[in-house]
């Protein structure tokens, strides 16, 4: 049957300045996937028929589908594959790699869109992250939104689907997101914890500049004002107007927002000057601050990045009167409220690992597909032969006569197949699934029918084995 991957590296061990080398952004998820597909594609068809990318800020993950027995080969095509991409050599990437594969690659999903593996524990952007991942996965090449169709197939479209679901599920039934917060509010709450400590004033009376105006510096300004609601703050943006648009946001004005500005990033040094703490979450792939940005303060200055690839480069930390902080330092701030709720995690895995346990079944009988594919073929190449055979006794009835000896036959067909169609969606366990599967194949010499993009045609597209 196909089984399922994922490869990638994270926050847990990854540091950021190699999950930069990884990190793609969304706009080219459908690109990256497609190439992969492509990059791992023999003479003997798909290796990796099916992929689709996650790239965060915290993590970068290829999830990926591939016949059982090509699994080995697939997964050192996408190690390969992400070493081409990054650059990296062997030494320099594996040691920071994780493989799962199976009910681990399912089960890890499941933990990531429930906010189990967050940098924030139970944080809800991670969810909308894998919607979009999902998104993108079964989008079509005629979108208007989308140059490049997705590379996911059947199988990871559906483990993603799940994921979202129980990402949802996992929420509800369990306080796990309760309190929880998200990336830029961790980076508030750690602007607040060293405020004295490192700009010897309280966080109520810093003034703020935020470099950029997407999701992470709306998501900031909401945690700024719901602590502080007139704190000073200066948007920077290459585009005023759309810094203008997040300020005017609803839920924006709704907790404050009354001292706060825009300016263009021709003055973002001049707003640096005036500020006691920056954030920066912009899209650049390259440091827009460097050392000499900073030097020669005379009143401290806190830099907060929360973006991959960094804004702020390496050395700034060395500055005097300059503390820089990496989105890596937020792990300290969320630490001792991952511990309120450990309990909330047992509940989650508990009910994560009932599901990673329904999908396999599910995925145990999409196994059989290829070989139900492959059954009605050689059916149907029985009943066209046998038919022709007796093409000279059915030269007297009429077209509509022999359209209806034609129907008669494949009624037939699927009479005799239905019980096996429906044997196969029955609900049991793995290895009872395998057991019938490998039961068929050897029972009728069957060769699996693959198909990229899709597992099969045949008896699923005539609606007899449905997902």
């Amino acid at each position: 049957m196909m089984e399922v991957h994922v490869v990638g590296l994270s926050h847990h061990s990854a540091p950021v300045e190699v999950r930069q080398k990884l990190a793609v952004a969304e706009a080219k998820w459908n690109e990256y996937a497609q190439d992969l597909v492509l990059y791992a594609k023999t003479s003997n068809g798909y290796v990796v028929p099916e992929a689709a990318v996650l790239s965060t800020c915290n993590r970068f993950e290829l999830y990926f589908a591939s016949p059982e027995l090509k699994k080995y080969s697939a997964i050192e095509c996408v190690h390969a594959f992400l070493r081409e991409q990054s650059g990296l050599s062997q030494e320099e990437l594996d040691p920071y790699l994780f493989t799962f594969t199976g009910h681990d690659a399912i089960n890890h999903l499941f933990e990531v869109s429930s906010g189990l593996d967050s940098l924030v524990l139970g944080e809800a952007q991670i969810l909308a992250q894998v919607k979009a991942c999902h998104g993108h996965c079964i989008s079509k090449a005629d979108d208007e939104e989308e140059t490049v169709p997705g590379a996911g197939g059947k199988i990871v479209a559906k483990m993603l689907n799940a994921g979202i679901r129980i990402g949802k599920l996992v929420r509800t039934r369990t306080k796990i997101g309760k309190g929880s917060v998200s990336v830029s509010s961790a980076a508030v709450e750690l602007m607040i914890s060293r405020s004295m400590a490192d700009l010897r004033k309280p966080a109520s009376k810093v003034q703020v500049g935020i470099i950029g105006a997407g999701k992470m510096s709306r998501l900031l300004l909401l945690a700024l004002f719901s602590k502080h609601p007139d704190i000073k703050v200066v948007l920077v943006n290459r585009s005023v107007e759309k810094a203008e648009a997040v300020l005017k946001d609803d839920m924006v004005k709704a907790r404050g927002g009354t001292n706060a500005t825009v300016a263009g990033m021709d003055s973002m040094f001049d707003v640096m000057k005036q500020s006691d703490v920056v954030f920066t979450a912009t899209g650049s792939e390259v440091p827009i601050i460097h050392p000499k940005d900073v030097e020669g303060r005379e009143l401290p200055l806190m830099l907060v990045d929360i973006s991959v690839p960094l804004n702020v480069a390496k050395g700034c930390e060395d500055v005097e009167n300059v503390a820089s902080y990496s989105v890596d330092d937020l792990q300290k701030v969320v630490q001792a409220n991952a511990q309120k709720r450990a309990a909330e995690v047992e509940k989650a895995r508990k009910i994560i690992g009932d599901e990673v346990g329904k999908f396999k079944v599910w995925q145990a009988s999409q196994g059989a597909v290829p070989y139900l594919a492959a059954l009605q073929a050689m059916a149907e190449r029985i009943r066209t032969t046998e038919t022709e055979k007796l093409s000279n006794k059915l030269q007297g009835l009429h077209e509509k006569e022999r359209a209806s000896v034609d129907k008669l036959t494949r009624h037939i067909v699927d009479q005799i197949f239905r019980p096996i169609y429906y044997s196969m969606k029955e609900d049991e366990n793995m290895e009872e699934k395998k057991e019938k599967i490998w039961a068929l194949k050897k029972m009728f010499k069957l060769e699996p029918v693959y198909k990229r993009g899709a597992l099969a045609q045949g008896p699923e597209s005539r609606g007899q084995l449905k997902p």
